[in-house]
C-alpha cells in the first residue's frame, strides 16, 4: 500500500464540517484516494444508505450519483477487503447507477473477494429498474476464469432466467371470459431487452459453456422449461401434452439460426451449444445430461436429443436413436420434422440394417404408406379436392417420408421410392421438413409519399389538403418489396398527430373543428388510434373530448356497400366508417380495462356510446359477411365484429362499474337497458349467430350482475324452438364455461335438450374442441357433486351414454376426462367424490368397451384414490384393453413410482403388459430404465406368484427380441 497518512479525528471533523453544498460533497469524495479515511466514514455512517431513485413530476426517474461510492472505487485496489465488507454493509437500493459501481469494484478486485458481492450483484438483477450498464457477461468470465465456478454458475442462473408475463393475472381473468382473446397470450421476458440478453448468451454463457459444459448445460435446461412453462395459463399444461409451439419460435435448434435475435430462441441455441460442448469435452456426462433432457416433458428438449444424437452416431446414442424412431406414432400422420429426419438419415447411412430389424422397418414404411389421411385432405381442400391433386399429395408424403429411411430400404420400399424420386427433379432436402426457414424471403413494407419528419413541417392546412388529394399508389422501383400507399400515409400521419399535433391546443383545435373536412376515413382511425394510446397512458385531461370525438365518429353508421362500388375507408366517393368505429369499440374495451382505470366519473359517456355501439347496424353482422372466408365458427366472427364484440364490452362495463364503486352487488343498469334493445319483443334487428355465440359464453357473467331478470330470459339466450341458434349459443357456455352448481337447476332443460339433440351439435360448425366431448364433461361434473343418481331415472349421465351409443370416441374422451380431473386433484379427495368416482369406474367397466378403458392412463396416476384400488383396476383394464402406445410410457413412470409399496400388483400389471407386447409383436415399446427395477423387484421376491410373473415378463421381453433384459436374474 501507498505510504498514506492516517486522519486525525480533527481532521475528520473539519474535512466534513467544509462538505457544505451538493458541489463541495462531489468534489470532495471523487478526490479523497487516501484509503484510511474508509473507517472514520463508516463509523459516521456515511455508507449506510446508498441513495435511492428520485421520482420527477413529469413521470421519470433520476438515477443519483453517489460521491461516496466514487471514494470507495478510488480506494479499492489499494484496500479491497475493506471496501468489500463497506458495500456488504450497505443496505439495499433501487439504484442501479449504485449497483453498476458495485460491478466496477468486483471486476477490480481479488476473485476471491470479488465473489462475495455476489449477493448484491443479485440485489442489481432482481431489481425493478432497468440496467444502465450490464457488464454482467463481464463478471461470469472473470469469476469463471480465477476458479470461482460456483459463484459463476449461481449468477448465471439468476441471470438466464425468464421472469412471468407481468400482466399474467389480468390476462388469466380476461381469458376465463373471453378464451378466444389474443391479447391473453402470456408472453414471459428476460430481464434485459433482446439485444443484451443475446450478449450476454455470446459473451457469458458461451464461454462458461467452454470451460463446464455439463453444469452449464443444466441451468439452461431448466431455464427453457421454465421459459416454455410460464407461456402457458395454469389450465393449458395438461391439453399441451409436450407442445410447445417451439416450431413457431425456434425453427432450428442448431447455429444456423443464431443470428436472430428472439430471446427464446437465442436460450435454446445456447443451450443447445452447451450440450455439444458435453459431448465434445465432458463424455462421462452425457448419459447424465441425456437423462437431464429427457426428464423435460416440452417437445424442444426431444428436439435437441435428436440433434446431439445426429451429430453423435456411437454405439452409446444408438439406442437413444432406436427409441426415438420406435415410439414416433405419427408416421402417417405428419410430415417428419426437421431434427428428426436428420436424426434418421444419419442414423440410417452410418449403422445402416443394423439400426432396426427389418420388422421394424417394415412397420414404419407400411405406417408411412398408409397415410395421408384423404378424408384430412377433403377438408382442407374443400370444393378443389380430386382424386388427381390428392394422388399427387399422396405421393409427395411418401417421397419425403422415406427419404430419411433411403439407405435402409428394401425390396418392394425400395422400388416405389426410386419411382417416386423419378418423378420430381428437385431432389428432397433438409429444408423439405419442417419447421420450414424462409431464407432470403422479404415480408412486403407500407411507406409513406412523405416521411413524418417531411409532414412535420406543413402547416395544418397544408397537411389536411395532402391527406384529401394524395392517391399516387404505387410500387417503389427501387425497392419492390415497399408499397407507398395510404395505410403508410395513416402511419405517418399518427405520428404528427401524436407528437406534434397533440400537444399543440390551437393545431389540435384546428384538427377537431375540421374533422369532417377528412375526406379517407383512414385518417380518423389514427386519430382515435392516438386517442387510444393517451388514455390507455392514464392521461385523462382531455377524456371529455376524446368521448366526444368517438361520438361523432359513431354518428357515421356502418352502410351496406354501394352497388357498383366497393367502400373503403381509402376512398373519398365511398368511404367506409367501418374501421373507426371499430377503433371506437377498441377505445371504449381499453377504457373499461382494469389496468387503464378510467375514473367512474366517465360511466354515463361510456355507456352512451356503448348504446350506440351495440344497437347500430353492422354490415358484417346484418350482412352476414363472414371475416373467416371457409370457416364457421360463430364465437371467432363476433370476437372479429365491432357490435358482437362491443357486446362484450358492455358486460365488462357492468363488472367496471362494481369495481369502480368497490361493490360487487352494485346495480348497473345502463346494461340491461342496452340489452334489451338487442334481446327485447321491440328490438330493431335480430339476433346473429354472432351474437348468439358471444351472449351464450359470457351468460354466466351477465347473470352474476342480475340474476332474475337473466333467469326470466334466459329462453331468449338459448332459444330451443331456433336450434341453429341455440347451439351456437349453449355449444359456446358449455365449450368456454365450468360447470356452476348454483345455475344447475336454471339450465338443466338446456342439458337435457342437448343430450336429446347431441347429433346436432357439429352442423355447421368448426370449434376447438367437439362439442359433445364438452356436454359430456359437463354432465359428468354435475354427477360428481351429486346433483342427480348415476342411473335410473333421473340420470342425465346414463341418458347422455345411450345417445353417443353410436360415438364410442365420446365414451372414450369423457373416460379420459375424469381420469384427469382425478389425476388432478389433492391427495385426499371427500368420501362422496370418491365413491362416486368408483362406482362410476365400476359402471363403465361392466360395460367393458377396450375403446374406452384404453384411456386409463390418468386413472392409474390419480392419487387421490387409494393405490391398491387403482392397480387393481388397472388389472382388470388389461383383461380387456390393452393401452395405447403412447400411454405406456406414462404408466410405466406411474407403476415404478408405485413399487416399493405394492411390489406385488406392479409387478402383476409389467406381467400383464408385455403379454401384450408379445401378442403384438413389439407395436409396443418399453422403456428398460422404467422396466428394469420392476423387473429385478419381481424376480428377487420371496413371494412365489411375484416371481412367477416377473420370469413370465422377462421371457416376453425376450421373447420380443429384447435382449437388454437378458441381464435381469434371480
Amino acid at each position: 500500500m501507498k505510504s498514506w497518512t492516517k486522519p486525525t479525528d480533527d481532521l475528520v471533523r473539519k474535512a466534513l464540517e467544509s462538505v457544505r453544498t451538493e458541489a463541495d460533497r462531489q468534489y470532495f469524495f471523487s478526490k479523497l484516494e487516501n484509503p484510511h479515511w474508509i473507517e472514520p466514514l463508516k463509523v459516521q455512517g456515511f455508507f449506510e444508505h446508498p441513495p435511492r431513485v428520485n421520482p420527477l413530476p413529469d413521470g421519470y426517474v433520476q438515477y443519483p450519483f453517489w460521491p461516496e461510492f466514487q471514494f470507495l472505487k478510488n480506494v479499492a485496489n489499494e484496500a479491497a477487503e475493506q471496501a468489500v465488507d463497506v458495500i456488504l454493509g450497505m443496505s439495499e437500493t433501487d439504484n442501479p447507477r449504485f449497483y453498476d459501481d458495485v460491478i466496477d469494484i468486483a471486476l477490480n478486485v481479488e476473485a476471491s473477494l470479488s465473489t462475495r458481492l455476489k449477493g448484491k450483484i443479485l440485489e442489481y438483477i432482481q431489481g425493478k429498474y432497468p440496467f444502465l450498464n450490464p457488464r454482467f457477461d463481464e463478471v461470469l468470465r472473470y469469476w469463471e476464469s480465477r476458479g470461482q465456478t460456483q459463484a459463476a454458475l449461481e449468477l448465471a442462473k439468476a441471470l438466464v432466467a425468464f421472469q412471468p408475463d407481468p400482466q399474467a393475472k389480468d390476462k388469466q381473468a380476461r381469458r376465463k371470459v373471453d378464451p378466444e382473446d389474443l391479447t391473453t397470450l402470456l408472453e414471459p421476458l428476460p430481464r434485459f431487452n433482446e439485444w443484451e440478453y443475446q450478449e450476454l448468451l455470446e459473451k457469458g454463457l458461451r464461454p462458461l459453456s467452454e470451460r463446464k459444459p455439463y453444469l452449464t448445460a443444466r441451468i439452461l435446461i431448466d431455464a427453457t422449461a421454465t421459459m416454455i412453462a410460464l407461456t402457458f395459463h395454469h389450465d393449458e399444461f395438461e391439453v399441451r401434452g409436450s407442445q410447445d409451439y417451439s416450431n413457431l419460435w425456434c425453427k432450428r435448434v442448431d447455429e444456423t439460426n443464431r443470428h436472430y435475435q428472439d430471446a427464446k430462441e437465442n436460450l435454446v441455441l445456447t443451450l443447445t451449444f452447451a450440450c455439444e460442448k458435453v459431448y465434445e469435452r465432458a463424455p462421462e456426462s452425457i448419459v447424465a445430461l441425456d437423462q437431464g433432457l429427457r426428464n423435460q416433458r416440452w417437445d424442444i428438449f426431444t428436439r435437441i436429443r435428436q440433434h446431439l444424437y445426429a451429430l453423435h452416431l456411437t454405439e452409446q446414442t444408438k439406442p437413444w436413436i432406436r427409441e426415438l424412431i420406435l415410439i414416433h406414432k405419427d408416421y402417417a400422420k405428419w410430415q417428419h420434422h426437421f431434427e428428426f429426419q436428420r436424426m434418421i438419415r444419419l442414423a440410417c447411412e452410418n449403422f445402416g440394417a443394423d439400426l432396426l430389424t427389418m420388422a421394424e422397418r417394415e412397420r414404419i414404411y407400411e405406417a408411412i404408406l398408409s397415410g395421408p389421411s384423404e378424408q384430412d385432405f377433403r377438408e382442407f381442400v374443400g370444393d378443389d379436392f380430386t382424386e388427381e391433386l390428392f394422388e399427387k399429395r399422396r405421393h409427395r408424403f411418401h417421397r419425403v417420408q422415406l427419404s430419411p429411411f433411403a439407405s435402409v430400404l428394401f425390396g418392394k420400399y425400395a422400388d416405389y421410392f426410386q419411382e417416386l424420386q423419378a418423378q420430381e427433379e428437385k431432389p428432397v432436402t433438409d429444408d423439405d421438413y419442417p419447421p420450414y426457414r424462409m431464407e432470403g424471403a422479404r415480408s412486403g413494407e407500407e411507406r409513406s409519399p412523405k416521411p413524418a419528419d417531411e409532414l412535420k413541417k406543413m402547416s395544418d392546412e397544408e397537411l389536411l389538403s395532402f391527406l384529401n388529394e394524395w392517391n399516387n399508389v404505387h410500387f417503389n422501383s427501387e425497392e419492390w418489396w415497399v408499397d407507398i400507399n395510404f395505410r403508410g400515409l395513416a402511419q405517418a400521419f399518427e405520428s404528427v398527430f401524436k407528437e406534434v399535433i397533440l400537444p399543440d391546443e390551437s393545431r389540435l383545435h384546428f384538427w377537431t373543428d375540421n374533422r369532417d373536412r377528412i375526406q379517407r376515413t383512414i385518417y380518423v382511425q389514427a386519430i382515435v388510434s392516438v386517442v387510444h394510446e393517451q388514455v390507455k397512458s392514464k392521461r385523462f385531461d382531455k377524456l371529455d373530448q376524446w368521448f366526444e370525438l368517438c361520438e361523432w365518429v359513431l354518428s357515421h353508421p356502418d352502410q351496406p356497400t354501394a352497388e357498383g362500388s366497393n367502400r373503403s375507408d381509402e376512398s373519398k366517393e365511398h368511404p367506409a366508417w367501418e374501421s373507426s368505429r371499430r377503433a371506437v369499440g377498441d377505445f371504449i374495451e381499453m377504457c373499461l380495462e382494469k389496468d387503464t382505470n378510467v375514473p367512474i366519473a366517465a360511466r354515463e359517456r361510456l355507456a352512451a356510446l356503448l348504446d350506440k355501439l351495440c344497437t347500430q347496424y353492422d354490415r358484417r353482422l346484418d350482412d352476414n359477411e363472414p371475416v373467416l372466408v371457409g370457416q364457421k365458427d360463430q364465437l371467432t366472427e363476433a370476437i372479429n365484429k365491432t357490435r358482437s364484440r362491443a357486446l362484450k364490452s358492455l358486460i365488462d362495463f357492468g363488472y367496471w362499474v362494481r369495481r369502480q364503486l368497490e361493490d360487487d352487488g352494485a346495480d348497473t343498469p345502463e346494461v340491461f337497458a342496452i340489452l334489451e334493445k338487442r334481446i327485447g319483443l321491440e328490438c330493431e334487428r335480430p339476433l346473429t349467430l354472432p351474437e348468439y355465440a358471444l351472449l351464450g359464453l359470457h351468460y354466466i357473467r351477465i347473470w352474476g350482475l342480475n340474476k332474475a331478470w337473466v333467469a326470466e330470459r334466459k329462453r331468449v339466450f338459448f332459444p330451443q324452438e331456433n336450434l341453429q341458434a341455440w347451439v351456437e349459443a349453449f355449444g359456446n357456455f358449455l365449450q368456454y364455461t365450468q360447470p356452476y352448481k348454483p345455475t344447475f337447476d336454471l339450465l338443466r332443460d338446456d342439458i337435457e335438450f342437448a343430450i336429446e339433440n347431441v347429433n346436432e351439435f357439429e352442423i355447421d360448425r368448426h370449434g376447438p374442441i367437439n362439442l359433445t366431448d364438452a356436454l359430456g364433461e359437463h354432465v359428468f361434473i354435475y354427477y360428481l357433486w351429486g346433483v342427480y343418481p348415476l342411473t335410473g331415472d333421473g340420470s342425465l349421465l346414463e341418458r347422455f351414454y345411450e345417445k353417443t351409443e353410436k360415438e364410442k370416441d365420446r365414451w372414450s374422451h369423457l373416460f379420459d376426462f375424469v381420469g384427469r380431473v382425478l389425476a388432478e386433484s389433492e391427495r385426499q379427495l371427500e368420501e362422496g367424490l370418491r365413491q362416486r368416482s368408483i362406482e362410476f369406474f365400476d359402471w363403465r367397466f361392466d360395460k367393458k368397451e377396450p375403446s374406452e378403458l384404453k384411456k386409463f392412463t390418468y386413472w392409474l396416476e390419480a392419487t387421490c384414490l387409494d393405490a391398491e384400488w387403482r392397480l387393481t383396476a388397472y388389472l382388470r383394464v388389461l383383461d380387456i384393453s390393452e393401452p395405447e402406445n403412447i400411454a405406456i410410457f406414462s404408466q410405466m413412470n406411474t407403476l415404478r413410482g408405485m413399487l416399493e409399496d405394492h411390489t406385488a400388483l406392479v409387478v402383476a400389471c409389467f406381467a400383464k403388459l408385455t403379454d401384450a407386447v408379445v401378442k403384438n409383436r413389439s407395436t409396443f415399446y418399453i422403456q428398460p430404465d422404467k422396466a428394469k427395477p420392476i423387473l429385478r423387484a419381481g424376480l428377487q421376491s420371496d413371494d412365489a406368484t411375484v416371481r412367477a410373473n416377473a420370469e413370465r415378463a422377462r421371457e416376453n421381453l425376450l421373447k420380443d427380441g429384447r435382449f437388454d433384459f437378458l441381464d435381469e436374474e434371480n
